[in-house]
């Protein structure tokens, strides 16, 4: 027996084996003996048929057996001896395997190189913190009041104006062909605030209530729905209903309405809302930038293929999201690709350097931990924990949640050892000047 391996790249070896005849022999006849216990040929009893009618009963499932068992045993054989960490093999070249003859066999080898950190403790990482302002108090509720407005349809016949809420029936087709998913009955959709296509919104403009108009449109290359994508879409449009957005007063009856005395208590519930949730937000802050420190300090190679398994995983979470909201994603638009690009590889490399500290600091979960975490999640969605368990049993999600609670020690471990400097959060101004609302489909944006 012989193993030669050939190193291809920092993540990838080609490993040439010779198995000796001897030793396929001898995996010839365990594997002769287990095809014998399981047989069950008329004429004899159940795993007492003679090797030499199950040899020539079963030749060729026999041989292939032979073939995968010899190519799982020495591919482990090769990884332990050599101590490469194997995650993966492809492009598999063998000859014809014979019980009494070498057999030999050539393999693609993706491995994970050995991963040295930079020290991780001590790490000078900053949080981003933000104090509640009046302003912000103001802001929120505003939002607040916004939630119980109510549309009130405009009686007049005036022209649709910006700020206005249009009550629409929307068809869309190409070459005479109705693009099902452009369709829409008795869609809101609000005007001017940039999430309509600009050559829909100034048809919508033109119009008043109970008008119709026919017009085309070349939809963006980038436009989620592939069969309108790049292409002169003909449209047809008809305003139903005009609609006025009514905002409550704060008085004693909309304050009784949604639970509170005085509009102080209001106001202080909204205060405290927004200090939980600047604390969350500062607490993300605090792990991103740990994460980024901790990508930036450890320069490593890692096999492709973990980037490309986990951009399919994210842009298939992404278009189930989107499902969920109604809208159908055929094609993605190059920046949430670029997002899900960065992403993959930024969860893949912080995966693995996670993967490392749990190794050298002996960080584990207990089969305990893992119940516990269960109890909690089934208590919180009022499921029985049985069913829960049965689930993520089912469908291979143990390990996962093995993983996400190690995972979540070590960035603790991280966290208790970092030097943290608490810094005033960047304001989002510029981003929000910058920023472009994307275009939805029609009756897609949210009143």
């Amino acid at each position: 027996m012989s193993i030669n391996l050939k190193v291809l790249s920092t993540t990838e070896q080609l490993a040439e084996i010779i198995v000796d005849k001897n030793d396929v022999s001898k995996s010839f006849q365990d594997v002769l003996k287990l095809f014998q216990k399981d047989s069950d040929l008329k004429g004899f009893r159940k795993g007492k048929v003679p090797l030499n009618v199950i040899e020539s009963r079963y030749s060729k499932e026999i041989l292939e057996e032979l073939k995968t068992r010899l190519i799982s045993f020495y591919i482990r054989k090769a990884s332990v001896d050599n101590k490469i960490n194997v995650v993966r093999t492809s492009n598999l070249e063998h000859d014809e395997i014979k019980k009494d003859s070498d057999f030999t066999f050539k393999v693609n080898l993706e491995i994970i190189p050995e991963i040295k950190l930079k020290p991780y403790k001590e790490i000078s990482v900053d949080k981003e913190v933000q104090k509640v302002t009046k302003k912000d108090i103001d802001e929120a509720m505003k939002n607040v009041l916004n939630n119980f407005a109510q549309n009130e349809e405009v009686e007049s016949k005036r022209k649709i104006k910006k700020k206005d809420f249009v009550d629409i029936d929307f068809t869309g087709s190409f070459n005479g062909k109705k693009i099902e998913k452009l369709n829409r009955k008795n869609a809101i959709v609000e005007i001017g605030n940039e999430t309509l296509i600009p050559e829909i919104e100034k048809e919508i403009l033109n119009l008043k209530k109970g008008e119709e108009s026919s017009f085309e449109v070349l939809y963006p290359k980038d436009f989620p729905i592939a069969e309108a994508a790049a292409k002169n879409v003909q449209c047809k449009l008809k305003v139903n209903k005009i609609l006025n957005k009514v905002v409550p007063k704060v008085d004693d009856a909309f304050l009784e309405k949604i639970g509170f005395k005085t509009e102080e208590d209001l106001k202080k519930r909204i205060s405290d809302d927004l200090t939980g949730s600047f604390e969350q937000q500062a607490q993300s802050s605090l792990r991103k930038n740990l994460f980024d420190k901790l990508i930036e300090d450890n320069e490593f190679d890692f096999p492709n293929s973990f980037v490309d398994d986990e951009k399919k995983r994210l842009e298939a979470d992404y278009k189930s999201k989107m499902a969920q909201q109604g809208v159908t994603v055929d094609q993605l638009d190059k920046k949430t690709t670029d997002v899900i690009n960065d992403s993959a590889f930024r969860n893949v490399k912080i995966a693995l350097i996670f993967a490392e500290i749990s190794k050298i600091e002996n960080i584990s979960i207990e089969d305990k931990e893992i119940g516990d975490y269960l109890a909690a999640f089934a208590s919180s969605q009022n499921v029985p924990i049985d069913k829960v368990l049965k689930y993520y049993k089912d469908n291979n999600l143990m390990d996962d949640v093995r993983v996400k609670l190690t995972d979540e020690k070590v960035i603790q471990f991280l966290i208790s050892s970092a030097k943290i400097k608490e810094v005033s959060k960047k304001s989002d101004d510029s981003d929000k000047k910058d920023s472009k609302k994307p275009k939805a489909s029609i009756g897609k944006d949210k009143t």
